[in-house]
């Protein structure tokens, strides 16, 4: 499980998905660290500690298992490396390929507590370099979290995919050159903005719905009442009170 050897040493000269995200960030820290792992001055950080990673490494399979089980489709290439086609720097490992789509799958394990088109965002660089590597035009990404895979299909934004390849090929211009890259100001990710998600058994979304429906017609009574007060108050009034209500009247008119 997890990357083997070879795949880690040609991760040294290659772009992957994570590394390309990393460049969309603009945070200066993570690309210069990015950097430096490249031209060989850093190793990459250890994560066989770190729970979260190993735990997104572990339940991997069992989320492409649950895609074939619930699809009744099949899951190859995995842990495949596939290179670009004309791009001898970018590269990508394929958590799996679905053969009947014939598109890539990219799985991720998060918390749960964030709505999916966050997670979507999130992962958008990545998911958009898989497919300019592998071709594709769409890709599944499949988040797992306590309750059971949620699969969204994200279609190949080509624009975007330019600005990657773009960013990346001047980062690597920066390895070979062994000059520290420049300031990369951060570029935001496509939003499907075409996509319809039910929040029914979403609990936050639920208390505040029910906060909505149980205030709607008290704040349209509200803004009725204020409209009607403020139209009684006589055109050379300053100030107007009473029954607990106070209305003041600016220098300019208000």
């Amino acid at each position: 499980m997890g990357l083997t050897a070879t795949q880690l040493e040609q991760r040294k000269y290659t772009l992957g998905g994570s590394d390309v995200a990393c460049l969309m960030t603009g945070d200066v820290k993570k690309i210069d660290k990015l950097y430096r792992e490249k031209i060989g001055e850093k190793a990459p950080d250890d994560l066989s500690e770190v729970w979260a990673v190993q735990r997104g490494v572990y339940i991997e399979p069992l989320n492409l298992h649950w895609y074939e089980l619930s699809t009744r489709q099949t899951v190859s290439r995995r842990g495949e490396t596939v290179g670009h086609p004309f791009l001898s720097w970018a590269a990508v490992t394929l958590d799996g390929w679905i053969n009947e789509m014939q598109c890539p799958i990219e799985c991720k394990d998060v918390g749960g507590r964030e709505p999916i088109e966050v997670v979507i965002e999130r992962y958008q660089p990545q998911c958009q370099w898989i497919m300019e590597c592998t071709g594709a035009n769409q890709i599944a990404l499949s988040v797992s979290s306590a309750l059971p895979p949620v699969v969204e299909f994200i279609e190949r934004d080509a624009d975007y995919a330019d600005i990657l390849v773009q960013r990346g090929g001047l980062f690597m211009k920066h390895v070979r050159d062994r000059t520290p890259p420049v300031d990369m100001p951060a570029v935001p990710a496509p939003i499907d903005v075409t996509a319809v998600y039910d929040m029914n058994g979403n609990n936050e979304f639920a208390h505040y719905a029910d906060i909505w429906l149980q205030l709607r017609d008290s704040a349209a009574a509200y803004d009725d009442a204020a409209k009607i007060l403020k139209s009684m108050v006589p055109p050379e009034a300053r100030r107007c009170f009473g029954y607990g209500v106070q209305i003041t009247r600016s220098r300019a008119g208000y």
